[in-house]
């Protein structure tokens, strides 16, 4: 399957929200991505298929370029297990890779979603911390961490990344 990863451009929001919409209802929204874009316009990552969107992740960083975060990630449901969202993980740390002074990666995982953690465990993240009823009474979340130090140096072919510019 022929999939590209490449940055996102402004005339992607809408096909981003609709993407959204089915794999992660009531969590975001156009204000919201926009100011995604604002922020890290080269942090930001989409997956497609045949010119179809399949999927897109975000990445920050903090003001001081030593904490960079793994923001959000989705996959299209009948694209999902097919290795895209580890694709769009490495995309977003080979970018985060370009800030010579960032010291660690932080991503926000729920604790019940074992196929997103596992995934994180494969390039080397660790669980940091839990934080108790982050996402409602009873909801905990994992942060989980990312050294620097820790992070897999992949070429871009040999890791299957195809990051290709779009302006």
């Amino acid at each position: 399957m022929d999939v590209r990863i490449e940055p996102v451009r402004r005339d992607d929001f809408s096909e981003m929200i609709r993407l959204a919409d089915l794999t992660l209802p009531d969590r975001m929204n156009l204000h919201e991505l926009k100011k995604y874009i604002e922020l890290f316009p080269e942090l930001i990552f989409k997956a497609t298929h045949e010119g179809r969107l399949i999927g897109f992740g975000c990445a920050g960083i903090d003001m001081y370029q030593t904490t960079g975060w793994l923001l959000f990630s989705n996959v299209h449901q009948d694209y999902q297990g097919k290795g895209i969202g580890k694709r769009l993980v490495e995309a977003r740390l080979q970018a985060l890779r370009q800030f010579s002074t960032l010291q660690q990666v932080l991503v926000t995982v729920s604790e019940t979603n074992i196929k997103s953690i596992r995934a994180l465990e494969a390039f080397g993240f660790v669980l940091a911390q839990k934080e108790e009823d982050y996402y409602g009474t009873g909801k905990q979340r994992n942060i989980m961490t990312l050294p620097v130090l820790a992070m897999p140096s992949l070429a871009p072919k040999a890791a299957g990344v195809s990051i290709n510019p779009v302006l």
